[in-house]
């Protein structure tokens, strides 16, 4: 009697399974290809996005926090891509009295004086006996009667002392010691009488410039030297500066004669700045604002 063997199970793929495996892995890691090219391209242009927004934001906000700051007579050059103006650093009372080269003052004890002075560090004061302030001397450093400061002293006596130089508006001494007296040094000082506001300050510029291709916006404090603060800029008009008057009139620029640089009441600021992510140059971002100034 004959038995026939059992069938043996098949192994293994024929070849057409292979290659049909084989293609569907092909297609398959295709696809995930693309989807992980495209969010990388996704984030790259996020990335890019979130920088131009982040540099012209921030430069829009440093630019217009200090010109917000800027005080009557404040401006000294006012140009299309360019702005000079006095940023006050500490204000004070005066005490009457002093000199051309000496007056006596009450600033904040706490650090309130804690900054360079050089050239272009400078005073101004309400020398008004009554009614509207009147701040003189001229701010503009070109000028040659401009207070400039090269010293402060703490006065000697010190104040809340019988016999200082502030004692005619001693109701204003601090028994906390917030307070203190100090000898303004200089040249020009003005006569002002005792309880007027007066105030020092550092001139401040910002101005657009290149770097290598790159135009940038340069921030200068005093007379050190000009930094880069933001950028790139789409461009050499990258910053973008417009002057009214209180009546909304639109000022012609440049503008450098004192009387029509008090007549400046609001400035308009355009910030465009340019990506640097690779692949994304002419991704841009522009932002604006505009700013009332105090001495309005």
């Amino acid at each position: 009697m004959s038995s026939a063997s059992p069938a043996r199970g098949r192994a293994g793929f024929t070849l057409i399974e292979v290659l049909v495996a084989l293609v569907l892995a092909v297609m398959l890691g295709g696809v995930i290809m693309q989807v992980v090219q495209g969010e990388s391209r996704f984030v790259t242009v996020q990335s890019a996005r979130e920088e131009v927004q982040q540099n012209s934001r921030g430069a829009l906000e440093i630019l217009g926090s200090e010109l917000r700051s800027a005080q009557p007579s404040g401006l000294v050059r006012a140009d299309t891509n360019s702005v000079a103006f006095l940023l006050p650093r500490v204000w004070g009372v005066s005490c009457g009295g002093g000199s051309a080269t000496a007056l006596p003052v009450i600033f904040p004890a706490a650090g309130g004086v804690a900054f360079d002075l050089n050239s272009g560090s400078g005073l101004l004061a309400d020398t008004s006996s009554a009614g509207a302030p009147s701040w003189v001397p001229s701010p503009n450093p070109v000028l040659a009667n401009r207070a400039t400061v090269t010293s402060l002293t703490a006065l000697n006596p010190a104040l809340g002392t019988a016999g200082n130089a502030c004692e005619g508006i001693r109701s204003l001494a601090d028994p906390n010691g917030l307070l203190q007296a100090y000898t303004v040094g200089g040249a020009n000082l003005p006569i002002t009488p005792a309880g007027n506001t007066v105030y020092l300050y550092q001139g401040v510029s910002y101005s657009v410039a290149q770097i290598g291709t790159e135009w940038w916006i340069y921030r200068t404090l005093g007379t050190g030297s000009a930094q880069p603060l933001a950028g790139p800029l789409d461009g050499a008009n990258g910053l973008a500066l417009t002057y009214y008057d209180a009546s909304g009139n639109r000022i012609a620029q440049p503008i450098t004669a004192l009387a029509t640089l008090k007549t400046v009441a609001r400035i308009g600021i355009t910030v465009s700045t340019r990506s640097r992510v690779k692949g994304n140059a002419n991704l841009t971002d522009k932002q604006a604002t505009s700013i009332t100034l105090r001495n309005q």
